[in-house]
């Protein structure tokens, strides 16, 4: 079956030049440069399958923009300047106050009807903008396939309503119920590796590792002048501390210069607590080295309260004289890590694409 697409797009104009925005996403606004850009994006708003668009783009490429379409767009040319344009299935709005439009549906203009007849709405909205007129330079259904390809890798394009191809992910349980631990090495886990070959030369000194084993000594590759103690709620083989970490009373004031706590503050049902307390077991200078889930299944044990995503985690650190975020992950990983689809299973590129809205996991590196 051909692959059908649909266009899910927010346009806007910012310091004379045309901007894919994303959204109430952290995700930077992509410029649109080229005519044919907003000529795909229009077409598909409307007709979803390559070929047909491919035809029609073929018919508007080299038409001068149509009369009716000149008078009727010219009563938003002062508007346009503030507003923002959404292309969705078989609709382009113009919403004039931005986003408060979308939001309070008032002064929502639908021009879907105009766009459908000629193709050419989104041109002449944009006329004022210098887009590089590239329509001729699209000679065949090869190029114009690579073009709707580009879009929809920028996220431009989707697949069409209705037309997704769940494949083997269309299950109410998950592929492996074990992280992926069946299957390979859980994907939390490659970011984990990724944050500790980032951090390995700061851990240092006098270091207390909360929630650890003994095996993670090695690991870590600790110097051998450093100490390296671990603090867990059970008593155990290596387990050299007995306490919570919500007690603060359970390690001496300013006594460590590196704490690494990783996994461990969403099983915390106050992890600010236990911050404020990493925070008091630090000597000046020291240095924490934290990492919790964003995006995981819930694993009790003993209980699992919170995801910390990157705002609430900084907020936590607060009070430290220094920190800097380690955020990992994008949509494909989000939908693996839940799932349980092992780290073999994906390319490095997947592993290693990062989009802010889709953390898997979340690191930080806090100097007190």
């Amino acid at each position: 079956m051909t692959k059908k697409y649909l266009t899910n797009t927010f346009l806007k104009i910012e310091d004379s030049q045309l901007y894919a925005i994303f959204a109430w996403s952290q995700r930077k606004a992509e410029i649109l440069s080229f005519q044919s850009w907003l000529t795909v994006l229009e077409i598909f708003a409307h007709e979803h399958d390559l070929e047909k668009a491919y035809q029609i783009f073929l018919e508007t490429k080299s038409a001068p923009i149509a009369e009716k379409v000149i008078i009727e767009l010219d009563k938003y040319e002062n508007l346009i300047k503030d507003a923002i344009v959404l292309l969705a299935d078989g609709s382009l709005t113009v919403f004039g106050k931005g986003f408060r439009s979308f939001i309070e549906k008032e002064m929502q203009f639908e021009l879907g009807t105009l766009s459908r007849e000629s193709y050419q709405v989104l041109r002449q909205l944009f006329s004022k903008v210098q887009l590089e007129d590239d329509l001729e330079s699209v000679e065949n259904i090869e190029q114009f396939s690579q073009l709707v390809e580009r879009l929809e890798n920028l996220g431009l394009i989707s697949p069409a309503t209705g037309s997704i191809d769940w494949g083997d992910l269309k299950k109410t349980v998950p592929i492996c119920q074990a992280f992926g631990l069946t299957r390979g090495t859980p994907v939390d886990r490659y970011y984990l590796r990724k944050f500790i070959e980032e951090i390995q030369p700061q851990v240092r000194g006098n270091i207390l590792e909360i929630g650890g084993t003994p095996k993670d000594k090695d690991f870590y590759q600790i110097e051998s002048d450093s100490s390296y103690v671990i603090l867990n709620l059970e008593s155990g083989p290596g387990i050299d501390i007995v306490g919570d970490v919500h007690d603060v009373s359970v390690i001496k004031p300013e006594s460590l210069d590196s704490i690494i706590i990783f996994n461990v503050l969403e099983h915390c049902y106050a992890p600010w607590i236990a911050v404020e307390n990493i925070h008091t077991w630090l000597k000046a200078g020291g240095k924490c080295f934290a990492m919790v889930p964003s995006a995981i299944r819930v694993h009790a044990t003993p209980v699992d309260y919170w995801r910390p995503l990157p705002d609430a985690f900084a907020w936590m650190y607060r009070d430290f004289s220094q920190h800097k975020l380690y955020v990992y992950g994008n949509p494909i990983t989000v939908i693996a890590s839940y799932h349980g689809i092992a780290v073999e299973e994906l390319t490095v590129e997947e592993l290693d694409a990062f989009h802010p809205d889709y953390p898997v996991a979340t690191c930080i590196v806090a100097e007190k």
